[in-house]
Formats: C-alpha cells, structure tokens, sequence
C-alpha cells in the first residue's frame, strides 16, 4: 500500500505544529497494523546542536507511563499476586490512616487503575514529585490524604493513584518498580532504548527538555527516579513506543508475542470510568457528533460518533509532552513527542488521525460471516417473509415475546404496509451494519423504495427473532 500521501500531509501538519508552538524538538512516527511506517523529527534536540531529533531520540513521556504501569499490575493479576478488587491496605499497610471520607468505600486496585479513588486532581503538583524518596512517600500517606469525594463516587484524574499502584507492584512482585517494569515489560518487547533513568540515555539519543520564561527558553535540570516514577517517569522514543502501541493493536490476533495476554491488553482498553462527554459541530464536515471519553486501565478511551473509537494517553511533564494514539477499526496509530513543558502533542496528534480516519480510510464492508450463522439465516427469513406473509416462517423464527408485545396479526400488517402487497426486495450490497453478531440492520430495495430492516436476535439456542423494524430510506 501506498502511503506517500498520507505521510507528506502529516509531515507538514507537524511541522506546522512545532513552529505554531514554539517546540524546539518534536518527533512523531506513523503506525499501520503494528508497524512503524514513517517517522520524522522536527527542530533540535538540544539547543544550537543542529541535531534533529528522530525515530531513536529519547524523551520523558511523561503520564504515557501510567499503561506501563497498568499493564504491570494486569500481568501480577494474571499471576495470582493480586486481584484488581483488593483493598490496597492488604498491600500496603500503612494507607490505613489515610482518612477515608466518612460512608466511603475501601479503595481498591481498580479505584487506582481507573481514577476512581476520591483524590483530587493533582497536576501539576504530582510532576514535581516523582524523585520523591519511597519511605518519605509512604510516610506522606500515612499522614492522611485529602479527598474530594468518596472512593467510587466518579472520575478524578490522579498522579498520586498512580504512585500507590508503583508500591503495590514492588511489593507483590518483591522487585523494586523500576526493575519490574525493566525484566517483564521492556526486556520481552525489546524496548532497548526506554528507561527510568535519564542519566543512561546515550548521548547520540539525549533529548534536552525546555521550560519557556520570559528570558527565553531554560533547560530543565535531570531528575532521579524515585516514589512518583510510575506515574510519569519513564523515558523512550518513537521507535520503541510503536512496538507498545503495536502490542496494544495485536490484542485481537490469534496469535501475539507478548508479556501480557491478549485478554488483558483488550481489558485495558475498554471504558471502566467515564470522564466526560462533549457534544459539537464537527469544523470539517458539519455534522453535530459527540465524543464519550472514559478511563481504562492507565489509558484513555474515546468513543467519537462519527470516526469510532480511538485508545489514547498523553503525558506533560517539566520539559516534555507527548502523545499516543491509535484507532483499533483501522489499524492507524501515531506517536508524538515535544521537548517543552506540557507541549501540546495531544492535539496535534488528535488531529492528525482525525484526518487520517476522515479523509483517508474506507469505512470498513460488514461481511455476514462476522455474524451469527443464525443472525444471517434470520435476515434471508425475514427477506421471504416481507415478501410472502407466510406464517409459517414466523412460527419457526419470532421469539416467545414478538407475538406478546404486538398482536400478529398487526405486526403482519404493519409490516405490509411499508413493503406493499406481492413486492419484490433485492439486498444492497454492503449495507450490512452490525453491533454484535446477534445484531443487524441492512438495505433492500423494494417496489416501495429502499428500505432498512433491523433484526435482533435472542441469546438462546437456536437464537430466534425478537425484534425486527422496517423502514422506509427517506430520500
């Protein structure tokens, strides 16, 4: 396939967006079914080097981290060492004296995996934590925390959460964090250039991050890991986060060379919490769509009405912002990375795939063999009986409630009505659309005009119809 189109138009939309901004380096890489298709740099990747960075330049990603941790836990749970609804104190004791809101509930793994645990939000205070030293983090939180609402009472986005899961991990696997995430996640994926520790980049893949005051731009001085790494510590590049989203896309192969299950990776991107909805006018095309995002385990889910869903996670931190994102429908995905505080990767990388899905992607063709073979016996029989009337095949098809909540008897004569008497229907080629295999709505066209026929069918065996609509296309 040829891309070349796609990648000149993406080229230009990030360079665009790094001298818009004021970015002084900026690597991106284009995914496509797992793999790293295209990657370009932008910039510098230390000031007055004329060294531009590329797919190898390694930058902090900031909260992107958050899935490796999430993903952390997932393989400790599939091991046996813990269950998502654990209370944490099981785990670490001394989160006891917290202060839990009075009526609240125990706060949980899962509450920390999907920002559910009532603390308050807490960037950009969490960005300055993460050399925090581990037993004055713990004595911190056994100090009591502050909370905006009980556990479970809604979506908070929360570093300190994300501290908690890092000690959690230490203390089930008996490694430290760091070290964990280093044997079980990198190691087997072959992430050979993201680390924890800044000071063992090397210098060919140093990329410096800038704060911008009123002087101009200021490095921002190299940090240690500590108590806070594993909401936002870790290091890497493009070329190394293409094969973490590629592990994220292979989640429905049948096969998949990973550390974490498939099962799992397709857990972690699906909704857990909601955290918003949005309702606009879409600048391209003007139609009025909404945008649900929910949390799931250390990444970001959202549903847009018009383009599907795509999994994300940003990171802003001190020096740096980045952003991943892919659409799962598609196979597209890309990687953004800026070397300024809290550079605004999100939405230029939000854009770029907005545009790749919009302009560039055929919407996909609904095959029946992605059904049912029932739900596909079930449209032919519907199909004949529009045409015919013949009881019988509403005998052997209709569930026990079709009959009970409309008469048969109007049920056939409503249906007539929109068909007409003696009709002929031909199917419309592509046209089926399916939400589930038990589930579809397809085109015919009829002496009546075109036509649109729902069906759904029940979980029983053999499924039968309990739910069928016709109706006419307007024109």
């Amino acid at each position: 396939m040829d891309y070349t189109n796609i990648i000149e138009l993406m080229d230009q939309h990030f360079a665009s967006h790094s001298t818009e901004k004021k970015i002084p380096g900026a690597a991106y890489g284009l995914i496509k079914d797992g793999k790293l298709i295209h990657a370009k740099g932008f910039g510098e990747t230390v000031l007055d080097s004329n060294s531009c960075p590329d797919k190898s330049s390694v930058f902090r990603i900031a909260s992107m981290t958050k899935s490796f941790t999430a993903t952390a836990i997932l393989l400790l749970r599939d091991a046996g060492k813990l269950r998502l609804d654990d209370d944490i104190t099981i785990y670490l004791p001394w989160t006891d004296s917290i202060g839990i809101p009075d009526f609240g509930h125990v706060i949980t793994i899962r509450d920390l995996l999907t920002m559910n645990a009532g603390f308050p939000t807490d960037d950009p205070w969490g960005d300055r934590q993460e050399s925090l030293e581990i037993d004055s983090f713990d004595d911190l939180v056994s100090q009591g925390l502050s909370f905006t609402r009980a556990p479970r009472m809604g979506f908070e986005y929360s570093n300190l959460g994300y501290a908690l899961l890092g000690r959690i991990i230490s203390v089930t696997s008996g490694m430290d964090y760091l070290d964990f995430v280093k044997s079980a996640i990198h190691q087997p994926l072959k992430m050979s250039s993201s680390t924890f520790h800044q000071s063992e980049v090397a210098s060919e893949q140093f990329v410096q991050g800038y704060a911008e005051f009123a002087s101009g731009f200021v490095p921002e001085p190299l940090t240690v890991p500590g108590a806070f790494s594993a909401m936002g510590g870790l290091l890497s590049n493009v070329e190394d986060l293409a094969k973490w989203v590629a592990g994220f896309q292979s989640a429905w192969n049948e096969t998949s060379d990973h550390p974490l299950q498939k099962w799992s990776r397709r857990e972690m991107q699906e909704p857990q919490r909601h955290a918003r909805t949005a309702a606009f006018t879409d600048p391209h095309t003007d139609q009025i769509k909404s945008i649900t995002t929910s949390y799931g385990y250390g990444l970001l889910v959202d549903d847009d009405s018009l383009l599907g869903r795509f999994v994300s996670h940003s990171g802003g931190y001190p020096g740096f912002g980045s952003h991943m994102r892919w659409h799962p429908e598609s196979g597209w995905g890309i990687v953004a990375l800026g070397n300024r505080t809290y550079a605004p990767m999100m939405p230029a990388a939000s854009e770029a795939m907005n545009i790749i899905i919009r302009d560039h992607v055929k919407a996909p063709v609904i095959s029946e063999s992605l059904l049912w073979p029932d739900t596909a016996a079930a449209m032919s029989a519907v199909e004949e009986l529009l045409v015919s009337g013949n009881q019988s095949i509403a005998d052997d098809w209709f569930a026990v409630n079709m009959d009970l909540d409309q008469p048969r008897s109007e049920r056939m004569a409503a249906l007539a009505g929109v068909v007409g008497n003696g009709a002929k229907i031909s199917r419309v080629s592509e046209s089926l659309k399916s939400t589930t295999p038990a589930h579809a709505k397809w085109q015919v066209t009829s002496d009546a005009g075109l036509l649109e026929i729902e069906i759904l069918l029940t979980p029983t065996k053999p499924p039968k119809i309990q739910t069928i609509k016709v109706a006419k296309v307007p024109s």
